[in-house]
Formats: structure tokens, C-alpha cells, sequence
């Protein structure tokens, strides 16, 4: 994997690993679409696990397409609890 490949996939992760200790306190969509998500992630780290160094285009973009709905998650988990906070609970 290059440089920018590892660093997009550590991005992903760190957004899952974030996501993984907030998704308890978030809505029943947002649960849901974690656990969309969550077969990904696994299926994706046993792809690149197998693929070495050699990681095709198609890893490449479900990748940045995981990292990209986990933003969208971890967004939409920080709203709805930014929101919680404000109106209270």
C-alpha cells in the first residue's frame, strides 16, 4: 500500500474506533447504518491483510468510500449529540 493508500485507510480506522465508543448514545439510524458499516471495515482489513503492498483500485476506492460514510456517521452522531446537549435530554 502507498503512503497516501495507508493513510487514507489509518483514517478510516481512527474513524471507526472513534465511532465504535460514541455509536452507544446515537439514534436507532445511526446504529443501524454502523452496523452497515462494520462488515466493511472487516472485509476491508482482511483484503488488505491479504494484499500486501499490492492493493488493487477496487480496495482503493471502497476504502475512501468506507472513510467517507464513517464521516458521515461520525457527523451525524456529533449533531444529533450536540443537539441532545443543547435542548436537553
Amino acid at each position: 500500500m502507498t503512503t497516501d493508500h495507508l493513510s487514507t485507510w489509518d483514517d478510516a480506522r481512527r474513524l471507526a474506533d472513534e465511532l465504535e465508543v460514541q455509536i452507544h448514545l446515537a439514534s436507532m439510524d445511526a446504529r443501524d447504518r454502523w452496523r452497515e458499516l462494520e462488515p466493511r471495515l472487516e472485509k476491508l482489513e482482511e483484503a488488505i491483510a491479504h494484499s500486501g503492498e499490492h492493493v488493487g483500485d477496487a480496495i482503493v476506492q471502497e476504502v475512501k468510500d468506507v472513510r467517507d460514510a464513517l464521516r458521515a456517521l461520525r457527523d451525524q452522531v456529533y449533531t444529533h449529540a450536540r443537539s441532545d446537549y443543547v435542548h436537553g435530554w
